[in-house]
């Protein structure tokens, strides 16, 4: 049986850029046999009763991946839940022990891997030292002081892009505008090993 995740969106609109990037993560994620639904972001607006989901209803998806929003909602039913989270928006990263803030928002294609003994970057696979990812894509990196995660990528400047927890299926994934990513990018590449570790 297929894997079930929400996708959690801006909204639910494909005129509206940043559920375009959503629409892009649920397109290949399902592409790759998981059976993804898109999700309103006002599913964590606890005043939205027509919306808002309580820890139970999130525990009927198989994992979860927060895509880019503006960060106003409290995720408190969703870590209730005990999902695993593939974040993809820095606002909430430390939320999940994942970074405690956003430290760059670059739009780059060149990234640096730091860690290729971890299984989201052997299934690539990719070497150590820097890489052309493909196409130019916006990136937030994460501050990573006492986390407990391995920082895989970084940025040029030196800052953590993608980070997996140590004792939970949980990860940071900063390449949020994945509607800028080429189908055949190391990008894509690496959402699918990255949402396959998580959702193990």
């Amino acid at each position: 049986m297929k894997k079930k995740i929400a996708v959690i969106s801006y909204n639910l609109s494909p005129s509206a850029s940043l559920t375009r990037d959503a629409m892009a993560v649920r397109d290949r994620l399902n592409g790759i046999g998981y059976d993804c639904e898109l999700i309103h972001q006002w599913s964590l607006d606890e005043s939205n009763t027509g919306y808002f989901k309580f820890d139970h209803e999130w525990e009927r998806y198989d994992g979860i991946v927060i895509c880019y929003f503006f960060g106003y909602w409290d995720v408190r039913e969703l870590i209730k839940s005990g999902r695993p989270i593939l974040c993809m928006n820095a606002h909430f990263a430390d939320n999940f022990g994942l970074g405690t803030r956003r430290t760059e928002h670059k739009s780059e294609d060149e990234f640096v891997i730091v860690n290729n003994t971890h299984n989201i970057i052997t299934s690539v696979p990719l070497s150590m030292g820097p890489i052309d990812f493909g196409n130019t894509i916006w990136t937030d990196s994460v501050n990573t002081t006492n986390q407990h995660v391995d920082t895989l990528v970084k940025s040029l400047g030196g800052q953590a892009v993608l980070t997996a927890h140590k004792s939970r299926q949980l990860a940071y994934f900063g390449w949020y505008r994945m509607s800028q990513a080429g189908s055949s990018d190391t990008t894509f590449r690496l959402l699918e090993t990255t949402a396959n570790w998580v959702f193990s």
